[in-house]
């Protein structure tokens, strides 16, 4: 098998529903492995994928569908079982010898905590290090189920260059996150100016505070000094804001409301700003994010006051945020 070295890449596949045998309660252990970079909570036992009868390790390739899933090298495997709640942890060591820069996983989508990184590698065409991407973070597993993991590191001299490790989840987590409780939003009849310019939004107040359509924010101040983009991930769930960046319109912005409320919750989302994950309050209205307006100005300093005679709200690009 010809090693992918420099290969990076990220796969995810959601887990099809198979069942796993039970094997009765262990003592639960946290296992490290795979040169330290890897560690496995709830552990109870370790197994061997050749002689374990309770595990037919094609078998459950084939009902999982990833027969063409990447063979490791050397045919170096792994075997757990465990019991939920699972937290599988990708490392980021002291130095770059054992980074993991390649994973391929099927665990829920949800679940995914990763992060990338750079970290060195040599490159065996030039001879010489050189930087690649890396990744860290954790894999949380609450359904019982079999899920496979495939990870390749840094160390081309390493007995563990790459592995692919089977953990059989059993049991059921003690119990589900907290539903977000329901709130009431209603719609704002505030006038807002946008650099002297009045914009009808479809904004709401909730919980005393007034929430902006994220998108329709982003399109107001776009093209000016403090203008930034939203991207949305699917795959992490996650709101990306990049900013002094112009907005790219998706369709529906600063469209009118129907004037009625709504019943919302707080998002679920993770929010990231310029790569770092931010802290804000947010709702989900018919389909789309609510940011309340001082948090979206303040984090691009973007200038928000209110006048109270007129009972306008102005926000002005060409100042800075200034808390109330």
């Amino acid at each position: 098998m010809k090693k992918r070295f420099l290969v990076i890449a990220v796969a995810l596949v959601l887990m099809l529903s198979l069942s796993a045998t039970a094997f009765g309660a262990n003592e639960q252990s946290v296992v490290t492995t795979f040169n330290g970079t890897v560690e496995i909570t709830n552990v109870t036992r370790v197994g061997n994928i050749f002689d374990d009868e309770a595990f037919d390790m094609y078998k459950i390739d084939e009902l999982l569908k990833i027969s063409d899933k990447p063979v490791p090298f050397e045919d170096y495997y792994e075997l757990y079982y465990a019991d939920a709640p699972v937290t599988v942890t990708l490392k980021k060591p002291d130095d770059d010898v054992y980074s993991i820069l390649w994973y391929y996983i099927i665990a829920p989508e949800d679940a995914l905590n990763i992060t990338e990184y750079e970290a060195i590698v040599f490159d065996y065409e030039i001879s010489e290090y050189v930087p690649s991407s890396a990744y860290h973070g954790t894999v949380t597993i609450n359904k019982p189920g079999v899920y496979y993991f495939y990870l390749i590191n840094s160390s081309g001299v390493s007995d563990e260059f790459d592995i692919g490790i089977y953990i059989i989840v059993e049991g059921q987590a003690d119990s589900a996150p907290a539903t977000p409780a329901p709130v009431e939003a209603k719609p704002t009849a505030s006038t807002v100016l946008v650099n002297g310019t009045a914009i009808e939004f479809d904004a709401y107040h909730i919980n005393g505070n007034n929430y902006f359509k994220l998108r329709d924010l982003a399109q107001a101040v776009n093209n000016t000094e403090k203008n930034f983009e939203v991207i949305w991930d699917g795959v992490k769930k996650a709101i990306n804001l990049v900013s002094n960046k112009p907005y790219t319109p998706v369709g529906g912005e600063l469209a009118k409301g129907d004037g009625k409320a709504k019943v919302t919750a707080p998002t679920t989302a993770k929010i990231y700003k310029d790569g770092e994950e931010i802290s804000l309050t947010a709702y989900h209205i018919n389909g789309n994010n609510y940011f309340k307006l001082r948090d979206i100005a303040k984090i691009f300093d973007i200038g928000v006051t209110w006048d109270g005679a007129t009972k306008t709200v102005i926000i002005d690009t060409s100042i800075g945020y200034v808390e109330e």
